[in-house]
């Protein structure tokens, strides 16, 4: 078991909290906390089948999604271990909606372009918690920059069996990321 300690926090969405991961700084953990604002979570529990399911696939690019290292039980409860996404300066990469709210849009159309090009050359689905504050920006140099996918990865439908094939899968995508850019950018 895990010891995560008051300091050892990053931060939390609506179910979920993140610590740094007390023996290796790169990584982090994150949980379901108690009183969460959903009676029934499940988030974890579908994120951490579907990160398994992208390691079976073979899936050796990272690139947008923080790499994931197994689940682990922690004294906070059950948890997962993934990537602490940090800038090329070892700051902890800021949110997308905070360089939104920042710069325009237009600054960012290529990142968002690759970004969306990524999650369709591997047929990866997200699910409706891919908002801009679930994406980190992160830094790899003063000038180069690409998004992360930190919440949302996976599909919530009942019917997922279609995702195993490719063009389903993509068709899928296309429509959630028309949804997000109609919604969000």
């Amino acid at each position: 078991m895990i010891f995560l300690k008051d300091e050892d926090f990053i931060a939390k969405g609506n179910e979920r909290a993140c610590y740094y991961h007390p023996n290796d700084k790169t990584k982090t953990i994150k949980i379901t906390f108690e009183n969460n604002n959903r009676k029934d979570s499940k988030q974890s529990e579908k994120e951490i089948k579907y990160y398994k399911q992208l390691k079976n696939k073979g899936l050796n690019n990272w690139q947008h999604l923080p790499k994931y290292f197994g689940e682990v039980q922690t004294n906070k409860g059950n948890g997962f271990i993934i990537e602490l996404i940090k800038d090329y300066d070892g700051k902890i990469s800021k949110s997308f909606a905070y360089y939104l709210k920042k710069y325009d849009l237009k600054k960012y159309e290529k990142q968002v372009e690759i970004y969306k090009q990524y999650f369709l050359k591997y047929c990866i689905i997200f699910n409706y918690g891919m908002m801009p504050k679930n994406i980190l920006l992160r830094k790899l140099s003063k000038k180069e920059s690409e998004l992360v996918l930190i919440d949302g990865l996976g599909d919530v439908s009942h019917f997922t069996i279609l995702n195993g094939i490719p063009a389903f899968a993509r068709r899928r995508i296309n429509r959630r990321w028309d949804k997000f850019v109609k919604k969000y950018l």
